[in-house]
């Protein structure tokens, strides 16, 4: 019961993530993160110094703190803006673990990963926090006139390794561009991570999930 009000945990954060389709694009430097190019898959690698996990995000990605990545928001955003995903980010940063923000200045992409306390979940778990999700779609919709509709939602996994999956395309008619978010929930090795992705495309980015080095 314990490790499930854990996971439940976890995901109520997911209520305000649909709040970021309303951040405008952004423009941003480069970093100098050491490059890795993979025949197919262009990208680098990102260590997490908590964990020391690993990630490997497209080309481009710079990482941020929540300090500097609140500024650039304040000068490029309305102040209604700036309070719902500045709300977004204290919830991430409040999580036991650490967050770690990512920004794509070609596309405008966002990534966040938390790293967290290990637990193992099962499908039935899964099915339970896919619930809750909708749940929580439905209330953001009784504030505004975004539009969730269901990309996929998966479940994989055996007793070393799971992943959860969804991902939402989010519209409406207030809304400059339609949004996909993509949420990911990882456990292996004794390490979990929770991953959001919001991106103005459809875009699969279980190629570059499928590099994180968990240790």
């Amino acid at each position: 019961m314990k490790k499930y009000n854990n996971l439940l945990l976890h995901i109520m954060n997911f209520k305000s993530i649909f709040y970021l389709i309303l951040i405008s694009l952004i423009t941003l430097s480069c970093n100098d993160s050491k490059k890795t190019t993979n025949k197919n898959l262009p990208g680098a690698y990102h260590f997490l110094e908590d964990t020391g996990t690993q990630v490997f995000l497209p080309e481009d990605f710079e990482r941020y703190s929540l300090t500097k990545y609140q500024r650039l928001l304040d000068s490029l955003t309305t102040k209604k803006e700036y309070e719902i995903e500045s709300e977004r980010l204290q919830s991430l940063s409040k999580m036991d673990g650490a967050l770690y923000i990512y920004f794509n200045k070609e596309d405008g992409s966002t990534f966040t990963i938390n790293t967290r306390p290990y637990f193992a979940f099962t499908k039935k778990d899964a099915t339970q926090l896919l619930g809750l999700i909708t749940e929580n779609n439905d209330k953001v919709k009784e504030n505004s006139d975004a539009k969730f509709t269901k990309i996929t939602a998966k479940y994989g996994g055996d007793k070393n390794q799971q992943l959860f999956k969804t991902v939402y395309k989010v519209s409406g008619k207030s809304m400059k561009n339609d949004v996909y978010n993509s949420s990911y929930i990882i456990s292996s090795k004794g390490q979990t991570v929770f991953i959001q992705i919001s991106t103005l495309k459809e875009v699969n980015f279980d190629p570059y999930l499928e590099k994180i080095i968990l240790k």
